[in-house]
């Protein structure tokens, strides 16, 4: 039985004009820098850093950061905060899906620069949240997910992860037992997966509710849509 739904952050309820704030910080790298973007991108979002210029000092002499550079980089993650909006139909979607359940958030992302939680409305949704850099741990990993739970108090079948990105979202949803919502608002072809797999795929978070709805009812994935 679902009893809670959690979502995703970064393009699946908000999105930013520039892109989300590690896409926007890679545009600043050199070229002898990106080599090193994996692991800039773990440690900014797998480490509780009180604020971007923070982060960047830990980075500055493994990149070789010039100070307009570090400087153009912390304004990014500021910048992605300010700029982020909410796509058309989230609150809405919200509305109507905290009716039928406990709601969370799990995103992969920096504990800093995350002022938009507040200014676009979304805190009161997401009494519960699972920031990565402060637990630690990333989507897909299982001990995310597991951190999860053990907030929640729930178990793997009372979870569904509603998220945009196919690996942290999707795989490392099903991988914990959890059931999938991918949120394919661009219309990507599905990767190859075990049909038998707890997945729906919408298009938009306003499919959301009548696919838990339908869970709810004991309807298989593959009919939730009708």
């Amino acid at each position: 039985m679902i009893r809670c739904i959690v979502f995703d952050l970064w393009n699946t309820l908000v999105q930013s004009r520039g892109g989300s704030p590690f896409q926007q910080v890679r545009a600043l790298l050199r070229e002898d820098q990106r080599a090193a973007y994996p692991e800039l991108v773990r440690d900014g979002m797998g480490h509780d850093h009180a604020t971007a210029e923070a982060f960047l000092a830990s980075w500055r002499d493994r990149l070789g950061l010039e100070e307009a550079q570090a400087q153009a980089m912390a304004q990014a993650f500021a910048t992605a905060d300010a700029e982020a909006q909410l796509f058309p139909e989230t609150l809405a979607a919200l509305d109507r899906t905290r009716e039928l359940g406990r709601l969370a958030m799990l995103s992969n992302t920096q504990r800093f620069d995350l002022e938009l939680m507040a200014r676009l409305g979304l805190d009161p949704y997401f009494r519960i949240k699972g920031i990565s850099a402060e637990l630690g741990v990333l989507k897909p990993e299982p001990g995310i997910f597991e951190a999860m739970q053990q907030k929640l108090g729930l178990f793997p079948g009372n979870l569904v992860m509603v998220g945009d990105s196919w690996t942290d979202d999707v795989e490392g949803a099903l991988a914990a037992g959890w059931t999938a919502i991918w949120v394919n608002r661009k219309g990507l072809p599905r990767p190859d997966h075990d049909p038998e797999a707890e997945l729906v795929e919408v298009d938009s978070l306003d499919q959301v509710p009548l696919v838990v709805e339908r869970l709810q009812a004991g309807m298989r994935c593959s009919t939730c849509l009708g």
